[in-house]
């Protein structure tokens, strides 16, 4: 065999050892579903994944924390929906019992309403008490504090011993865009719960009213229009609390535009084509087995001791 046959041969071998680690390349890529498996094989694309990346994890970020604060303010949405509903059904009876002196007299039931109310500023989430501002590891009603007998005007909002108030005034805070961070949500002490607590707290320790006595009919019908204005007051505050979700969703749907176009770009540098990449491997196999077949021609037995 001459030597430029010898040349050939290791020419050929050298392609056989390049297609032999093109088709590893494949296999890995076929495997794992990924073009490359560190930024290096990605070469100039490198930067473009780490920027997408990036985005890709602030994005979700964003996202994260705005359902956060939405869930919250779903609890926040279905405790003022329910109370609103409850001081209405109150109020239709408050007149027609305002005068009973027994059974279910006036008195219990505002007792008992006013009980259920407390639970229900006191309700919790997995961050802790929902209207406790900052100190959301303190149920914000505190039922120790309220006046006995109490008055219709005297706001008992106070912390206690002074009022029923035990969290703080700081509403919570979620940064939810770029340098864009809102105020969410209620606390306790707002004047929609403050007016119901005062009027059934009132009505929960009050002697037993005479319709002959013209200073009770007074105070039931003062007591009967704050009852209508707290129903009123905290359905406002419902609509408040749905604003606020609402402008969080077009927040979120945002968001996850941007997060599902960063995702579908990554993928596109990223992902590869497993069927194309399954047809080119085919293809190299084919190669392969066309080189091992002209090496064995041109090396032959007398190649084979040279090589040696």
């Amino acid at each position: 065999m001459t030597i430029s046959n010898v040349a050939q041969a290791q020419l050929i071998i050298q392609n056989i050892n390049a297609l032999q680690s093109q088709g590893n390349t494949l296999q890995q890529q076929i495997a794992t579903g990924l073009k490359g498996q560190s930024y290096a094989d990605y070469g100039a694309q490198a930067g473009q994944i780490v920027s997408l990346s990036t985005q890709q994890a602030q994005q979700q970020g964003y996202l994260d924390t705005i359902n956060t604060v939405d869930t919250r303010l779903q609890v926040m949405n279905q405790v003022t929906s329910t109370m609103a509903t409850l001081m209405q059904q109150f109020s239709s009876a408050l007149s027609s019992d305002a005068y009973n002196t027994a059974g279910n007299t006036i008195q219990s039931q505002a007792a008992g309403l006013l009980a259920q109310v407390g639970d229900y500023i006191n309700t919790q989430d997995g961050e802790g008490y929902v209207f406790s501002g900052a100190e959301n590891s303190t149920a914000p009603y505190d039922p120790s504090g309220l006046p006995n007998p109490g008055d219709l005007v005297t706001p008992v909002n106070s912390a206690p011993p002074a009022g029923y108030y035990a969290g703080d005034d700081t509403v919570s805070k979620a940064t939810v865009d770029n340098n864009l961070t809102v105020s969410y949500g209620v606390t306790g002490d707002n004047p929609a719960f403050e007016q119901v607590i005062r009027v059934l707290n009132y009505l929960a320790n009050a002697p037993a009213f005479d319709p002959n006595n013209p200073a009770d009919v007074a105070n039931v019908n003062q007591a009967q229009q704050l009852v209508t204005q707290s129903a009123t007051q905290l359905q406002q505050l419902n609509a408040s609390i749905g604003e606020q979700t609402s402008e969080l969703n077009g927040l979120q749907t945002a968001h996850q535009s941007t997060l599902t176009l960063a995702q579908s770009n990554l993928s596109n540098i990223e992902q590869v084509n497993t069927a194309t990449a399954i047809t080119q491997l085919d293809t190299l196999q084919t190669q392969l087995e066309a080189s091992y077949q002209t090496v064995n021609v041109l090396q032959g037995l007398t190649l084979a001791s040279y090589l040696k």
